[in-house]
């Protein structure tokens, strides 16, 4: 079960993670920071406890009915960090495998 709850929550903050600049832009303006990347290269949400990341697809599901305010508190306890996919994929991070 706990595994489920952080699996959840690192879902839910990934969904900001991939969203479009402009989105995040307007969303989180004040508490994250979305990076900039290669236009081949797809920005993600990596955990960094648990170093596993989550398409923009996957958070979408994720995240779906959320408000800012409750996917900003998931990132913030789940150390959700926003990057580019070659960066993530440089330190190390695996991505998530989507629930059967």
């Amino acid at each position: 079960m706990k595994y489920f709850a952080a699996t959840l929550l690192f879902a839910a903050g990934a969904f900001v993670a991939t969203a479009q600049p402009t989105f995040a832009a307007d969303s989180m303006q004040s508490s994250m920071t979305m990076p900039k990347c290669a236009s081949s290269d797809s920005i993600v949400g990596v955990n960094m406890t648990t170093k596993m990341y989550m398409t923009q697809a996957q958070m979408k599901m994720k995240m779906a009915g959320m408000s800012q305010s409750q996917m900003h508190a998931t990132m913030t306890k789940n150390n959700i960090k926003m990057m580019c996919k070659s960066k993530a994929d440089a330190m190390g991070a695996k991505m998530m495998k989507p629930p059967m």
